[in-house]
This record gives C-alpha cells, sequence and structure tokens, in this order.
C-alpha cells in the first residue's frame, strides 16, 4: 500500500516579510522613496529560478541556478544556487526598490538551519524585508491561473498535491520526500526503473536496461552488484535524474519504459484524489518537470478528464513568475487576468 498521507491546512495568504508602504498598486515607504518591484523565485531540487518584476506585472530581470533544496544538495550549495539565481535577477536592479517577495521552496522551515542561511544570504545581497517562503505548491498554483479555488498535481524531483479555497491551502498530499513518499515522482520513476534493470518489477525489453546503466554507471552493460552498489550510493536526486533515462525510452518504443511512466500517472491522480473531491469542477494545475513528458502527461490528463468531468486543466507557467504574482497579489496589487497570462508565460 502507498505510504501517502495527507494534511490539511488554513494557511493565509499574509504579506510577512513584504515591505508594508504599498496602497491602491502604488508603493512608496520612508521619506517617500518608491519601493515597485516584487522578487518571485521558484526552487527546486533540480534548478532555483528568480523574477523581478514591476507592480504593473512586467519582468523586470530573470536569473537561474542550480538545484535549491537544502534537503537533497545540502544547506550551503542550495543557498549559493538560489543566490546566484538572484544575482542575475538583480543587475542592474536597486534592491532598495523591492517592495515584496514569494519563494516557492521545499526545506526552509522557520527554525531550520537552512532558514537561517536564506536569510543572511538576503541582507548580504541589500535586499530589504525577509524572505517569504510561499510553499512551492502555493507557487506551482499560481504559476498556472490566476483562479483562487482548485487543485495542483507537481511531479518532479518530488510529489505532491495540493488543494486550494479562496487562495488557502485547506489539503496537501504526499510532497513526503522520496524515502516515505513523493509517488510517481523524478525518483519514484527512477527508483521503478532500477528495478526493472534488476528484473524484481518488469521484464527487461532490450531498450531500458541498457539506458538506465548508462545514465547511472557511464556504461550500457552493467552486473545486478554493480547497479544495487551505485544506486545505493548515489543522491536521491541521481536517481530522479534516471526519470530522463525512462522517458527516453518510451519515445524508442519500450514497453517497460511505458508501463513505468502509465504506473505512475495512476499513482499522481491517486495522490490528487486525497484532496480533491469528487464531482469538483475547479481548475487543476499540473505541474513540474516529469509533467512536462509527453506520456506522462497525456496518462495523467486524460485520468484528471475523466475523474473530475468539465473540470478545466492547465498547464504550469513559470514558477519563479507565479511566486512574483503571488508578491504582487500580497502587496494589494490588482491586476488583469491578462497580465497573468503575460507574466508567467514560460520560460
Amino acid at each position: 500500500m502507498a505510504a501517502t498521507s495527507t494534511t490539511t491546512s488554513s494557511r493565509p495568504v499574509t504579506p510577512a516579510g513584504s515591505v508594508a508602504c504599498c496602497d491602491n498598486g502604488s508603493c512608496h515607504c520612508g521619506g517617500g522613496r518608491p519601493v515597485n518591484l516584487v522578487i518571485g523565485l521558484d526552487v527546486g531540487g533540480t534548478s532555483s529560478r528568480a523574477l523581478v518584476a514591476d507592480l504593473a506585472g512586467r519582468r523586470v530581470g530573470v536569473g537561474m541556478g542550480g538545484g535549491g533544496n537544502p534537503l537533497s544538495r545540502g544547506v550551503e550549495p542550495a543557498v549559493r544556487a538560489i543566490r546566484s539565481a538572484l544575482e542575475q535577477a538583480l543587475v542592474g536592479v536597486d534592491p532598495n526598490a523591492v517592495a515584496g517577495n514569494v519563494i516557492g521552496a521545499a526545506g526552509f522551515g522557520s527554525r531550520s538551519p537552512a532558514h537561517g542561511a536564506l536569510g543572511e544570504m538576503w541582507s548580504d545581497l541589500g535586499l530589504p524585508g525577509s524572505p517569504v517562503i510561499g510553499g512551492d505548491a502555493e507557487v506551482a498554483f499560481a504559476s498556472g491561473t490566476a483562479d483562487l479555488d482548485g487543485s495542483v498535481l507537481i511531479s518532479g524531483t518530488g510529489a505532491v498535491a495540493s488543494h486550494f479555497v479562496d487562495g488557502m491551502e485547506v489539503g496537501v498530499a504526499d510532497g513526503l520526500g522520496w524515502l516515505l513518499g513523493d509517488h510517481g515522482s523524478g525518483f519514484w520513476i527512477g527508483r521503478e526503473a532500477v528495478r526493472h534493470c534488476l528484473g524484481l518489477a518488469y521484464a527487461p525489453d532490450g531498450v531500458l536496461a541498457p539506458a538506465v546503466a548508462q545514465a547511472l554507471l557511464g556504461r550500457p552493460d552493467a552486473t545486478r552488484s554493480d547497479l544495487i552498489a551505485a544506486t545505493y550510493s548515489a543522491a536521491p536526486v541521481r536517481v530522479s535524474e534516471l526519470a530522463r533515462a525512462v522517458v527516453t525510452a518510451q519515445e524508442a518504443g519500450s514497453v517497460a519504459a511505458a508501463s513505468i511512466l502509465t504506473a505512475a500517472a495512476d499513482k499522481l491522480v491517486e495522490t490528487l484524489a486525497l484532496v480533491r473531491a469528487p464531482g469538483a469542477q475547479t481548475v487543476v494545475v499540473l505541474a513540474g518537470g516529469m509533467l512536462q513528458t509527453a506520456h506522462l502527461r497525456a496518462g495523467v490528463r486524460g485520468r484528471v478528464a475523466a475523474r473530475w468531468p468539465g473540470s478545466v486543466i492547465a498547464r504550469s507557467g513559470s514558477g519563479a513568475a507565479g511566486a512574483a504574482w503571488l508578491a504582487l497579489r500580497r502587496l494589494g496589487v490588482d491586476l488583469p487576468l491578462s497580465q497573468h497570462a503575460t507574466l508567467t508565460a514560460a520560460p
């Protein structure tokens, strides 16, 4: 039985960490200094993306760094990656003009060493206020829709489903990390691929096994002992990267790879059903790198459409832009829906 769990919360959207000096979309601080920018950050296990936008919802700067999840990368490498993305996005920007921010990230709990390191880096860059951790699901949902009600299903390095009512996250399923959950995620898919190679789950088809061995060991032929040793010695994020080999093998006609991706689609929609009521017709946003791949996305879309007929199924846009949109909303800036589409258009 899948080790998926659910929790419920009623987390309000709050302006903590913002510069509280905005009124009706116009921001000024002490001495009349204009503050007319927001920062959005989308931090994942694979990459970190930053975006600076003005109060009209227009992009001012963008940046990208490596994986910023402190749980999978370590605190110092994660904060360095986030800093790199921020520094790129802030080129030519006065840090004092920043009125607010939202960071979609996991692993930065308020009492964690990672949270303290992030705050120190923030101050070191001369940015006002403090980092606002908004949650990766909240940011992903905002990147795909301007609606306040609906669900988001994410499959990237990890996997999670969340449901929102009036802009508040009221239900969460999975998101438990590679050891306890993340069913249907990149890690789950990568692990299933290794199991296929070991003959524990799927009958070998001659396509997937060499691809996985090549990705994991740098050669297409590997013994059972080699694969076991390499998998156990690899960091979890390294196992999740094997999902790329599964996608490539499926595109090359691998029946085993297609079976793994089909099973992943089943797992993901089961997770979504834990937070989304039967008969719900609010929007469903599909997000994360794995749900950008054709076979898995099609499998999930079909299952969502069959289970919740009438629901709009949207693809996520730029996660960093979704975070910036949330930062604007927290400042009370009211922009037209058309601007949401323009701001969040990927990349």
